[in-house]
């Protein structure tokens, strides 16, 4: 028996509104692997729109003639926005089915990529970002509750693990594929390229998507969000996230900068070295949620522990690593550490949780780790302009965060 079977005997005895069964059963197994592959596509897409920007920005800094410090306004824009759409899009999501939700918010960031391309100042860059960041901020959420709708417990952290890694392989195909179009067109196009392609995945994903019977109504439990914010283990969860974001998106957002000024590396290769600690995390991630579908329940303290250890030991051989291949190598596995905070913090809803509520919890928890994301460019900006150009101190804010991630596992319980 689950140590939340307390929290979620609370959640459950609030009013509801219709149904309380999980809509699984409405999915047969070809229209599972359909959503789920619409779903990898989806999120692919928009992680490489976001990761583009970490490549762009190399061409942007010089065409606006930025500092480091703005450039990393540019960079942390979009997640204050995105961080604040956790929240909304996770109760949308729950009380009205994941299907409209998924699909505006592809459409929307679809939208404001292509508008990024047309950009003529520092401050219109910033201020398509935050929207940018409102289209995209809504779908972790809503595809959390489109695997509870088609899922059944015992294969949602399988399922949840595959779409938020491709996080990684967007990061991936993000890095080079934009690195590839700005080298032959200009940053400019790419972008219009990518938002095209992102109106065409929003129409297939309606088609993919089942409109939800237990949630087509606007059923949901009263008082929600305000149980679940006070729970501690959510509050851990997503302190844990918190952490662990600044080190994940500190790393994609400077990494390409930090080889080009340091490692003295062309746009062109920045890209495709980039891609290969992306595809390996994507992998590691996979093995991370079978691993929590098997034999995890009980154990995701030791799953977010280990990972931040991990994330601390290899962050600090990256900080003195003289060689790209191994710099390549240090960087691939502290990504690997990350997977197994990232993997479980997402499972953790999804397994203990009943069905009504996983939207809003996994927007709870997304939201720390979006939070993190808005603060670590523009802070790792500031220390690189206050270090001359050196990234020792950023090194050492990502290791400091890592090692927050690492204290606060060590005290998580799933009964608190």
């Amino acid at each position: 028996m689950s140590q939340l079977t307390d929290q979620n005997a609370a959640i459950r005895s609030m009013p509801m509104a219709g149904p309380a069964n999980s809509s699984a059963a409405y999915y047969s197994r070809r229209q599972k692997i359909f959503v789920l592959v619409t779903l990898l596509i989806s999120w692919i897409l928009a992680n490489a729109d976001r990761m583009a920007m970490s490549v762009s920005i190399i061409p942007i800094t010089k065409e606006f003639a930025l500092d480091a410090q703005a450039a990393g306004m540019v960079l942390g824009s979009f997640y204050i926005s995105y961080a604040l759409m956790q929240l909304v899009a996770g109760w949308l999501a729950d009380r009205f089915g994941s299907r409209r939700v998924l699909v505006f918010c592809v459409a929307c960031w679809s939208v404001f990529t292509s508008l990024t391309g047309v950009a003529g100042s520092l401050f219109a860059l910033i201020a398509i970002r935050l929207l940018f960041g409102l289209g995209e901020g809504g779908f972790a959420p809503a595809s959390t509750v489109t695997i509870a709708e088609a899922f059944p417990k015992p294969e949602r952290a399988r399922a949840k693990s595959l779409i938020i890694g491709a996080s990684f392989l967007g990061s991936a195909v993000g890095t080079g594929a934009i690195a590839a179009l700005i080298h032959i067109y200009g940053w400019r196009a790419a972008y219009h390229a990518f938002g095209l392609v992102g109106v065409v995945v929003a129409a297939v994903l309606w088609f993919a998507v089942k409109e939800s019977p237990m949630r087509q109504h606007g059923t949901r439990p009263q008082g929600l969000f305000r149980t679940l914010f006070g729970k501690m283990v959510l509050k851990k969860t997503m302190l844990i996230f918190f952490c662990s974001n600044i080190v994940y998106i500190g790393l994609i957002s400077w990494m390409p900068t930090f080889l080009v000024k340091t490692r003295d590396i062309d746009i062109v290769h920045v890209g495709a070295a980039s891609a290969i600690p992306y595809v390996a995390a994507f992998l590691a991630l996979n093995i991370v949620g079978w691993l929590l579908d098997k034999v995890g329940r009980g154990r995701e303290r030791l799953f977010m522990a280990t990972g931040a250890a991990m994330v601390i030991v290899f962050l600090g051989l990256m900080a003195v690593a003289t060689s790209l291949p191994w710099l390549l190598a240090f960087w691939t596995l502290s990504l690997v550490g990350y997977t197994a905070i990232y993997g479980t913090v997402f499972a953790i809803p999804l397994k203990h949780l009943p069905d009504e509520s996983v939207g809003t919890a996994s927007g709870i928890i997304n939201f720390g780790g979006q939070v993190a994301a808005g603060i670590a460019p523009v802070v790792i900006g500031m220390l690189v302009t206050a270090g001359k150009g050196s990234f020792t101190w950023a090194f050492g804010f990502l290791i400091a965060a890592g090692a927050g991630a690492l204290a606060i596992a060590l005290t998580w319980k799933p009964d608190q």
